[in-house]
Protein backbone atom coordinates (compact mmCIF):
# COMPACT_ATOMS: atom_id res chain seq x y z
CA UNK A 1 0.00 0.00 0.00
CA UNK A 2 1.56 3.33 -1.07
CA UNK A 3 -1.51 5.59 0.22
CA UNK A 4 -4.40 5.58 2.60
CA UNK A 5 -6.73 8.38 3.67
CA UNK A 6 -9.60 6.83 5.28
CA UNK A 7 -12.86 7.05 3.35
CA UNK A 8 -11.54 9.08 0.38
CA UNK A 9 -9.02 7.20 -1.63
CA UNK A 10 -6.71 4.02 -1.40
CA UNK A 11 -3.19 3.83 -3.55
CA UNK A 12 -1.67 0.06 -4.33
CA UNK A 13 1.72 -0.12 -5.40
CA UNK A 14 3.85 -2.63 -6.68
CA UNK A 15 7.21 -1.09 -6.62
CA UNK A 16 8.58 -3.57 -9.11
CA UNK A 17 7.10 -2.61 -11.90
CA UNK A 18 5.84 1.59 -10.60
CA UNK A 19 2.75 0.92 -11.52
CA UNK A 20 -0.49 2.03 -9.03
CA UNK A 21 -3.33 1.28 -8.94
CA UNK A 22 -5.90 3.97 -7.17
CA UNK A 23 -9.36 3.62 -5.72
CA UNK A 24 -11.11 7.23 -4.85
CA UNK A 25 -14.81 7.84 -3.56
CA UNK A 26 -15.89 10.82 -4.64
CA UNK A 27 -18.72 12.30 -2.92
CA UNK A 28 -21.44 13.69 -5.78
CA UNK A 29 -23.93 17.04 -5.18
CA UNK A 30 -27.27 14.58 -4.73
CA UNK A 31 -25.40 12.79 -1.74
CA UNK A 32 -24.32 9.74 -4.02
CA UNK A 33 -21.33 8.37 -3.98
CA UNK A 34 -18.31 7.48 -6.45
CA UNK A 35 -16.49 4.59 -7.05
CA UNK A 36 -13.16 5.77 -9.47
CA UNK A 37 -10.29 3.56 -10.14
CA UNK A 38 -7.44 4.83 -11.99
CA UNK A 39 -4.35 1.93 -13.28
CA UNK A 40 -0.73 3.66 -14.09
CA UNK A 41 1.96 1.73 -15.75
CA UNK A 42 4.66 3.90 -16.50
CA UNK A 43 6.06 2.90 -20.63
CA UNK A 44 6.56 4.42 -23.30
CA UNK A 45 6.93 3.75 -27.10
CA UNK A 46 4.56 2.25 -29.59
CA UNK A 47 5.39 -1.55 -28.69
CA UNK A 48 4.28 -0.43 -24.60
CA UNK A 49 0.95 1.08 -26.26
CA UNK A 50 0.56 -1.66 -28.56
CA UNK A 51 0.65 -4.50 -26.02
CA UNK A 52 -1.06 -1.84 -23.23
CA UNK A 53 -4.25 -1.54 -26.11
CA UNK A 54 -4.20 -4.78 -27.97
CA UNK A 55 -3.94 -7.42 -24.20
CA UNK A 56 -4.25 -4.86 -21.02
CA UNK A 57 -6.65 -2.69 -21.66
CA UNK A 58 -9.67 -5.11 -22.73
CA UNK A 59 -8.79 -7.25 -19.93
CA UNK A 60 -8.66 -4.82 -17.08
CA UNK A 61 -11.95 -3.07 -18.49
CA UNK A 62 -13.49 -6.68 -17.61
CA UNK A 63 -12.01 -7.73 -14.97
CA UNK A 64 -12.94 -4.02 -13.33
CA UNK A 65 -15.84 -3.73 -14.72
CA UNK A 66 -17.14 -7.08 -12.59
CA UNK A 67 -15.09 -5.93 -9.21
CA UNK A 68 -16.83 -2.31 -9.01
CA UNK A 69 -20.17 -3.67 -9.50
CA UNK A 70 -19.81 -6.29 -7.10
CA UNK A 71 -18.05 -3.31 -5.01
CA UNK A 72 -21.70 -1.56 -5.40
CA UNK A 73 -23.93 -4.46 -4.65
CA UNK A 74 -22.42 -5.13 -1.78
CA UNK A 75 -21.86 -1.15 -0.03
CA UNK A 76 -25.97 -0.75 -1.19
CA UNK A 77 -26.88 -3.98 0.46
CA UNK A 78 -25.17 -2.55 3.34
CA UNK A 79 -26.76 0.79 3.36
CA UNK A 80 -30.31 -0.83 2.83
CA UNK A 81 -29.26 -2.76 6.45
CA UNK A 82 -28.15 0.10 8.09
CA UNK A 83 -31.18 2.09 7.06
CA UNK A 84 -33.04 -0.74 8.29
CA UNK A 85 -31.82 -1.35 11.50
CA UNK A 86 -31.74 2.93 12.15
CA UNK A 87 -35.81 2.67 11.58
CA UNK A 88 -35.99 -0.55 13.86
CA UNK A 89 -33.98 1.31 16.51
CA UNK A 90 -36.28 4.28 16.28
CA UNK A 91 -39.19 2.36 16.41
CA UNK A 92 -38.22 0.64 19.55
CA UNK A 93 -37.41 4.30 20.95
CA UNK A 94 -41.05 5.66 19.72
CA UNK A 95 -42.38 2.58 21.55
CA UNK A 96 -40.50 3.24 24.57
CA UNK A 97 -41.94 6.76 24.94
CA UNK A 98 -45.22 6.48 23.56
CA UNK A 99 -47.75 6.21 26.69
Amino acid sequence: MRDLQKELYLVLQWIPAKSTWTFVLHREDDGKTRLISRNRLPGSGPLFWLGMVAFMEPGSLIMERKMLLGIKKRAERLHKERQALAGAVSNANDSLTSP
